[in-house]
């Protein structure tokens, strides 16, 4: 709590960040393949959430299980087809993935959705059940709280079976 709230606000985000870089640890450093598709992924996510609080006006909780179903549905219509590509043919696939989903979100017929170039701007979220946080901290142990659960299941899944058939 010494830290200023803009300075929690940047640490709440670089532990956002080091959720989506153990992603990447997983698929290139623990398999060795390519992938330029995650920030797609990230931005699907994102913007899910940030369409079901702004128009829908669902919890914040609601919003992330959400984004992380259609994320992972997404994932596996993108996946499958993609099982049978390696090196630069998966790289290239997941290149045309990073550059589509941008463009995508920007296009004239979802700009009332996703806001456009301007994006969705929202409102920090407060500490529920009365907890003396500001939104700032709020978010910084929400993000710290899901950044260990990545970590410790990233860790779990390496360690085992799984881990063994992705090296």
């Amino acid at each position: 709590f010494m830290l200023s709230a803009y300075n929690t606000f940047v640490a709440a985000q670089l532990l956002v960040f080091a959720v989506a870089i153990q992603g990447v640890n997983l698929l290139t450093g623990y398999s060795g393949q390519l992938s330029f598709g995650h920030g797609a992924f990230y931005a699907v996510g994102a913007y899910t959430v940030a369409i079901l609080l702004s128009h829908f006006g669902l919890s914040y909780i609601v919003g992330l299980v959400v984004a992380a179903v259609l994320c992972l549905v997404i994932g596996l219509l993108f996946g499958l087809p993609a099982l049978r590509l390696e090196g630069h043919y998966l790289a290239l696939a997941t290149f045309g993935l990073a550059i589509a989903v941008p463009q995508l979100l920007k296009l004239n017929a979802f700009q009332s959705w996703t806001g456009g170039v301007q994006g969705i701007i929202l409102d920090k979220p407060d500490a529920p059940l009365g907890l003396p946080l500001n939104p700032d901290q709020w978010l910084y142990f929400v993000a710290l709280l899901l950044t260990l659960v990545v970590f410790l299941t990233s860790w779990n899944l390496t360690r085992g079976r799984i881990g063994r058939a992705l090296i």
